[in-house]
């Protein structure tokens, strides 16, 4: 019984996919969203008229560029100090010091806390990767690609 080369769940039928350039056997939920270049496997009728169901892709958001000035304007508007905002989002006043300063990036709960009390948003999409894959649609994105997007845009 063959085995799914990212997962390792043992399956009847397997997927081969292009997975970042190389070809891998996969089963059916690591194959869904991806180019299906083959089928093996014994297969009921019903499952070869339907190819694995396209994954959602995941929406890549990263933390705006200003984000400290962002939450001191939004803490200035609402005219409460640092230390007030701290108490209220039960986080150190230092912390939150270092974030509006951008000395320090907020955990993932510290922006939740902070979008939710100062009514802001401080995360958007990534414009540079948008852009990259935008220009690369024909052919999968890997690391690779990714870690020499400065080199490549440089020529």
């Amino acid at each position: 019984m063959p085995e799914c080369e990212i997962c390792g769940k043992r399956v009847d039928t397997v997927y081969e996919i292009n997975f970042e350039g190389t070809r891998i056997l996969v089963c059916g939920k690591d194959a869904r969203g991806r180019d299906v270049i083959n089928t093996f496997g014994p297969k009921s009728s019903e499952e070869r008229s339907k190819p694995p169901e396209p994954a959602k892709a995941p929406m890549q958001e990263e933390l705006i560029e200003n984000y400290g000035e962002k939450i001191r304007k939004a803490r200035e508007a609402l005219g409460i100090p640092v230390k007030v905002l701290a108490e209220r989002i039960s986080e150190k006043e230092s912390t939150l010091t270092r974030v509006e300063k951008q000395e320090t990036l907020p955990s993932e709960k510290t922006r939740q806390k902070l979008e939710k009390e100062l009514g802001i948003k401080l995360l958007a999409k990534s414009q540079e990767s948008k852009q990259f894959i935008a220009s690369k649609k024909s052919e999968p994105v890997t690391l690779w690609d990714l870690a020499n997007k400065d080199e490549k845009d440089g020529e």
